[in-house]
Order: C-alpha cells, then structure tokens, then sequence
C-alpha cells in the first residue's frame, strides 16, 4: 500500500491554487512529518529516562510497592509495558509462572525484548523484600487512614525461572466491540496498568475506557487482582490537542478519572478495592496512588 501512495503521489502531484505550481514532494513531506503528534498512545521511547534519572541506576519506585505474592508462580499481564524495565524486573524478581508484556508500539517492543540480555547479564539484585517492609501500607481505597495489611504468604516455584517465564507481544488491548468482549477468557491472576488509562481514554473515549476495564475483569480469574495507576484529569488537559480524535473524545468525555473506582465496583463487579501506595516521586507529575482492585 506505501509503495502504490507514494506512485500516486508521484504520477499526480498535487498543485498550488495561486500558481496552479506542483508543490515539492520533499517539502511537503518534511512538514507532515514535522507537524504529525509524536507519541499519542502515550508511547515514549524514553519513559523510563523520564520516570527514572538517566544513567543513575535507579529502578522504577513504584516496585518498592509490589509485593511477591501478586506475582508469584501466577500469570501476569503488564499493559501498556513500553521497553519493559517494569516487566522483566518481576518477571525476575517475583518469578511469576509466566509474565506478558503487552504494548500498542512495535518498536517498543522490539526495544524490550532486546532489554532482555541486559536483566539476564545482571547481577543477582540486592533488594529489601517489600512483602516485609514496614513502609508499604495497604488501606481499603474508602477508608479514613485505617490499614488493611495483606497477609504474605512466601514461596517459591522451582519450576519457574527467567527469562523463560517472559515474552513481550504488541497490539491494542481495547476490543472493538461487545462480541469480541464476549470471547473474552479467564487467564491471569495479575494484570497491571500502570499509568495508561489516560491514553486509552483519550483515544478511545469513555466507550473504550469501559471496555478496556470490562475485558481486564473478564480477562482475571477468581481472586485475581488488577493493579491500576490512574493518570488524574488534569493530566488529560494537557494533551488534549494532540489529535482530532482526541480533542473530540476529550471534549465528551463523562467518565472522570475520580469515579473509576464506583465504575469498577459497581458496574465492572469487582469485589473490593485497596489503596497499595502513593508514590512519593521526585516529580509531582509522577505522585499518582496506585490502587488494586480484587475481583471475587
């Protein structure tokens, strides 16, 4: 299909409606691409050296946050991965039975699974357990400040190891429509979301953020847990021009970020919902609560 656009555009040059002057193809070109909205799902090709300071060894702080037994010997879904630093750290570190990251961008992707080398080339991590750390507080999401602790139960599944247990696949997590919801099997016992929701609602509307949010509850088997870091509203401002899609769904969206939680509760069925932390991050833009939300 490229190949035959660019003969068309070649063999029937568009004019200028002053001079009646084919325009020049490169120019042209060269504006469109200067002009065309970089990164509209969200897609970073340096999130991480956003998130994390460039070459000083930090890992993402929001894993201080994570406790072993949300992953452990269970299927895991991280959505939204991008190079997948998030991903291939618990895929390594919790050894979960089988780990998928699972992002809309190709290259990003592409760029993952070649991170891969780099976690299996690693030294052992020297980490604090967070399933023991005194600093992790889990609370019931409608609690006035009483803790509700997890207990943890620790072990290890010998059958399991990295980076066996890890793949990375592309595509786009929202379905197109209720029949394809319905097809919709259960198949994890963990499905993170970190700081996507607002991409996927500006691009898809309150229809798919709804969507979205149905097949991750259809997607969990019993007990199993969604882990969701929602971008606040004010965040959405901010990016509101980027497309004309996106200027049009922002426009009439309903769904605020603020009422996910009811939406998830009352309608999703999800059975509870906990606030895991608020990360304390140098950047006020990134010190959004992480949440989990329970499914019965």
């Amino acid at each position: 299909m490229e190949n035959s656009e660019k003969l068309v555009a070649i063999n029937q040059p568009s004019t200028d409606q002053d001079n009646g002057k084919p325009n020049n193809l490169k120019k042209s070109r060269k504006r469109e691409k200067k002009y065309k909205p970089k990164f509209i799902h969200g897609n970073y090709n340096r999130y991480y050296g956003y998130r994390n300071k460039p070459g000083s060894g930090e890992e993402d702080i929001r894993l201080l946050s994570f406790k072993r037994e949300w992953f452990n010997s269970k299927d895991v879904l991280d959505v939204g991965c991008n190079v997948g630093h998030v991903t291939m750290t618990i895929a390594k570190r919790f050894l979960p039975k089988r780990m998928v990251g699972l992002d809309i961008d190709s290259n990003l992707i592409s760029t993952a699974r070649k991170n891969i080398k780099y976690y299996i080339d690693a030294k052992k991590e020297n980490y604090v357990d967070v399933s023991e750390s005194e600093n992790v507080v889990h609370v019931p999401c409608s609690a006035n400040g009483e803790s509700s602790p997890i207990n943890s139960s620790m072990f290890n599944d010998a059958s399991v190891s990295f980076p066996e247990n890890l793949s990375f696949k592309q595509g786009n997590y929202v379905l197109n429509n209720s029949k394809q919801l319905s097809l919709v099997q259960e198949e994890f016992d963990t499905i993170l979301a970190l700081s996507v929701t607002k991409w996927i609602h500006l691009n898809n509307g309150d229809a798919g953020i709804k969507m979205f949010f149905q097949r991750i509850f259809r997607h969990l088997r019993p007990g199993g847990r969604l882990i969701l870091e929602p971008q606040p509203w004010t965040s959405y401002k901010k990016r509101k021009n980027l497309t004309l899609t996106i200027q049009n769904n922002f426009q009439n969206i309903n769904l605020k970020p603020e009422q996910f939680q009811r939406y998830l509760l009352d309608v999703v069925g999800f059975s509870k919902c906990e606030l895991i932390d608020v990360v304390h991050h140098k950047s006020k833009g990134f010190r959004r609560p992480i949440q989990m939300y329970t499914k019965c």
